[in-house]
């Protein structure tokens, strides 16, 4: 997929943004738009800021549970690359492992997905 108009799709305004917290704010908008292009391009009718990756343990206690846009922000201000191939699920709500709210999305799809908004974010970095 190709992502178009990023330079002015990436710009935003810092203005009463502490300086410890801009690079995150920036990674978080960055990823925002191209998570949301990239879902609506795989044919993803979810909201996709609503979609949570969660994995729980063998007594279904949850012991992780973040949106994929968290998930992919924290990947890109850590460079570490991003998966949601571990054991777990994909829910419509943050900490939930209820059947109801299991969103039947395949997971490769989502992991694809992650990875190719985590390369062009990370190559747009490199270029600047």
């Amino acid at each position: 997929m190709e992502f178009y108009d990023v330079k002015t799709k990436d710009f935003i305004e810092l203005a009463g943004i502490p300086d410890h917290l801009q690079g995150t704010v920036i990674a978080e908008h960055r990823v925002k738009w191209r998570l949301r292009e990239i879902l609506e391009d795989r044919n993803v009718q979810e909201p996709f800021d609503q979609i949570f990756f969660t994995t729980w343990s063998d007594d279904g206690v949850v012991n992780y549970s973040k949106s994929l846009v968290e998930l992919l922000t924290e990947a890109v201000v850590d460079s570490e690359p991003p998966s949601v191939r571990a054991h777990g699920g994909l829910f419509g709500a943050r900490g939930v492992t209820s059947e109801d709210l299991h969103i039947n999305i395949e997971m490769q799809i989502i992991d694809e997905a992650l990875m190719v908004v985590y390369k062009h974010i990370k190559q747009i970095e490199l270029d600047d």
